[in-house]
């Protein structure tokens, strides 16, 4: 299908209120068990808000088969923050453009394309609240003599520095995440190779990955948590856990939040008091944290 015919398609039957549209073509016509594989052509298709269309729909035209992805324009650009649809940002980075009614689309595409603004700050801090739950995850599974849990929790947790390495020298992660670092100067695949491939005893390889992170990643705690420590300084009332996990900055790290914020206080990089002003109940108080 030539993309000019596509283009006619798209319209004359996708909902004329959509902002903007990417059509990508698969370069290879083997299934390998990904939609955006199996599919010859996908259609990405935004929407200033949400709209009503299924998100995702398989349709025959044209004589082609080809998958129809449907988006808000904020479920797009929270797509390319937290980097976990791979599909989406496939089909927005290597596709087409053949529709931008002002033109935010393409701005969208060169601002992740050079981590404008503080996209770069957001995705490392993204990724290190998903690298301290795997790390935090693992030393719970060793401390249970569960070995195989252990494993898998510090491989992720490997991944995920593999990630904020990428990130560190402007690189945005893909699926490939091993391949893309395996031609830098960094400790992470070196790491992932003694874990996976070394003669050590499993208990060994685990607890000499964990000594690696200690030093090379959870000694950047502050650096990577940037965007939580301007929250906790923007205001001289110290925040509770709710109001921390209702801002909209930390949406993408709900999950971790918690986990994050103890271990920002425990290692005395935020701070925390009891009993500011108001009481839950007699002898309970909320817990606060604040950064200087």
């Amino acid at each position: 299908m030539e993309l000019a015919n596509f283009s006619l398609y798209y319209r004359y039957s996708v909902n004329e209120n959509a902002m903007g549209a990417v059509a990508y073509r698969n370069q290879d016509s083997a299934f390998c068990g990904s939609l955006v594989h199996d599919f010859e052509l996908n259609l990405l298709v935004v929407y200033e808000v949400e709209w009503d269309e299924p998100a995702v729909q398989h349709i025959q035209g044209l004589d082609k088969s080809f998958q129809l992805i449907s988006v808000s324009l904020q479920e797009l650009q929270e797509g390319l923050m937290n980097g976990e649809d791979s599909m989406i940002i496939r089909c927005l980075l290597n596709g087409d453009l053949i529709k931008d009614t002002d033109g935010r689309i393409s701005q969208l595409r060169r601002d992740f394309l050079r981590f404008s603004g503080s996209l770069k700050e957001q995705k490392q801090f993204i990724g290190f609240a998903r690298f301290l739950r795997h790390y935090v995850d693992t030393k719970t599974h060793l401390r249970h003599k569960n070995m195989l849990d252990a494993y898998q929790s510090i491989t992720e947790s490997l991944r995920c520095w593999a990630c904020i390495e990428l990130i560190d020298r402007d690189i945005h992660p893909e699926f490939a995440v091993w391949e893309q670092v395996s031609g830098l100067n960094t400790p992470v695949r070196k790491l992932y190779e003694e874990l996976t491939l070394s003669s050590e005893t499993l208990l060994q390889r685990i607890e000499l990955v964990l000594l690696a992170c200690e030093f090379s990643v959870l000694s950047r705690m502050a650096d990577y948590s940037a965007p939580l420590m301007r929250i906790l300084r923007s205001r001289k009332l110290p925040w509770t856990i709710q109001e921390l996990m209702l801002h909209p900055a930390m949406e993408p790290v709900l999950e971790e939040l918690p986990l994050m914020i103890r271990k920002l206080s425990y290692r005395s990089i935020i701070h925390e008091e009891a009993g500011w002003k108001e009481s839950l109940r007699p002898g309970w108080d909320h817990i606060r944290y604040y950064a200087i």
